[in-house]
């Protein structure tokens, strides 16, 4: 005798099967996230956000430490380029602030904790002025030979850059090295503006970076003096001797 299953109880059969398919699916899918997430540190430099462009901005520190959470395969490849540390200074002017961090994270990662929370902020407008330039003469010169007033092309050098810095400037100097010379030189030199206390003050825009400098040298005879105590064979030699003079 055949017998007779209702079609009922086959769809509820499927039915019951089909559950269980699911919740197993479902409940190794949790595990697999529980298991998987993880946390760690990323190093981020941060960015400003809202500078007028005639400003400079400064962040102490330029890095900051931040602390996310997400699944394994989402984290563990994380760097700097992928998380954005940034502090926005719009409508602010020169001074120095504490700004609050933020940061903007890849879709799926959390972001647990930042360190520090908030940094310092310095606003620099950007100045221009211009400073006359003071040479100095390092070494001795060869025997018998004099280094005369240095000339300078140009005279004044254009600085350019946030205004504490500017400020900061005591003055602007240049050397050059007169060891074993015996005629005139000019040379080319770097221009250098300095502290109060002798430092070089840096990242600063100069115009120009060097100069040119010119030092005569005069000639010393080495007949020995007269009793009079006065030199009687000194013999200037003219710049132009030896070099064309700088122009005005």
């Amino acid at each position: 005798m055949k017998l007779h299953v209702p079609r009922e109880l086959y769809l509820k059969v499927a039915a019951v099967l089909l559950a269980v398919v699911v919740w197993f699916v479902a409940g190794a899918e949790i595990n697999k996230t529980q298991v998987d997430n993880v946390e760690r540190f990323v190093t981020t430099g941060v960015e400003v956000d809202g500078a007028p462009p005639d400003f400079t901005v400064e962040t102490r520190p330029r890095d900051v430490e931040v602390r996310v959470r997400g699944a394994k395969y989402l984290v563990e490849p994380l760097d700097g380029s992928k998380v954005r540390a940034y502090v926005s200074v719009a409508g602010r002017g020169e001074g120095e602030y504490a700004a609050r961090v933020q940061v903007s994270a890849p879709e799926g990662v959390q972001v647990v904790e930042i360190v520090p929370a908030s940094i310092g902020v310095k606003m620099d407008a950007i100045v221009s002025e211009d400073f006359p330039v003071r040479p100095g003469i390092i070494g001795y010169p060869g025997e018998n030979s004099v280094p005369l007033e240095p000339e300078l092309w140009p005279r004044f050098v254009t600085v350019i850059g946030p205004r504490s810095q500017v400020e900061s400037i005591e003055e602007v100097v240049v050397h050059i090295d007169v060891s074993g010379i015996t005629s005139a030189i000019s040379r080319s030199v770097k221009v250098n503006p300095l502290d109060a206390a002798g430092n070089l003050v840096a990242d600063l825009s100069i115009q120009p970076q060097t100069i040119r400098m010119f030092v005569p040298i005069r000639k010393i005879s080495g007949t020995p003096l007269s009793e009079e105590g006065s030199d009687e064979a000194q013999e200037p030699i003219a710049p132009g001797d030896e070099l064309e003079p700088l122009p005005d």
